[in-house]
């Protein structure tokens, strides 16, 4: 839909509208989705947040009904930035945001989740992790998905950079795990996305995989704070293997096959 709006404040909204409908078939009936600002008793605010994850059932939403949109911290679980075209000078304004969000403090002693959504990437795979994994730790969202590119990151403790960027891919029957640039089977871009360089290996990025890490890592933020159940959909991942991108802050990209995680 908002390949066919050519104004941009529209087709802005077309895209955060898009992300709202998605939550609001996979969530829970105990939070409902809106846009607004969070503030908190101190009188910090965050900036105006284009998704945000509400609870229904532990604190009323008592700013909820005036025109600003104004929601207590306390109400809040989960914030999503969303991006049309994300490039590293909309990176560097989301670190911006998440600095700010962190000064956010609520009386019961859990703090919002910053995520960010994406449509589409500015730049090639490699080069968007790269914009991540150059932010102070301190800066980066818990976790986001560049839809396009079906790139994924997330902050992982385990990992020696503290956060995990990988890019599902899922060669079809009788392809080749990658393909040369330029290659007949590579044409169709909105499937075929490099692994290190523009004008190197590609392979076929798999959407759905990266959408349904997206949804788990939703779940998995609403599950800490109570809101929410992720048993069901861990037993789906759990049967499916995917191969992957995984992209590091210091090493090359490398391609591997396992449970997503």
């Amino acid at each position: 839909m908002a390949g066919l709006i050519k104004h941009q404040g529209e087709k802005g909204r077309a895209n955060e509208n898009s992300v709202q409908v998605l939550l609001a078939k996979v969530l829970p009936p105990s939070v409902r989705v809106a846009s607004g600002e969070i503030i908190d008793s101190d009188g910090s605010a965050s900036a105006q947040m284009d998704t945000l994850v509400l609870s229904n059932t532990s604190q009323p939403v008592l700013f909820a009904q005036t025109d600003e949109k104004i929601f207590p911290v306390e109400s809040v679980l989960l914030c999503i930035e969303v991006k049309t075209t994300l490039t590293q000078e909309e990176v560097s304004d989301i670190a911006k945001k998440v600095r700010r969000h962190r000064k956010l403090k609520g009386s019961t002693g859990t703090d919002p989740v910053f995520a960010v959504f994406a449509h589409k990437a500015g730049s090639s795979p490699r080069t968007v992790a790269k914009w991540f994994f150059e932010l102070d730790p301190a800066d980066r969202p818990a976790f986001f998905l560049v839809n396009d590119a079906a790139i994924f990151g997330i902050v992982d403790e385990t990992a020696p950079s503290g956060y995990q960027v990988v890019m599902p891919f899922a060669p079809k029957a009788g392809e080749a795990e990658k393909y040369a640039f330029g290659d007949p089977a590579t044409s169709d871009v909105h499937y075929w996305k490099p692994v290190a360089a523009p004008a190197g290996d590609q392979v076929r990025i798999d959407h759905g995989a990266s959408m349904l890490l997206f949804i788990r890592a939703v779940l998995r933020a609403l599950s800490e704070q109570e809101h929410a159940q992720i048993e069901w959909l861990e037993s789906y991942l759990n049967k499916v293997r995917s191969q992957r991108v995984k992209f590091g802050k210091d090493a090359e990209p490398v391609l591997e096959s396992s449970p997503p995680n």
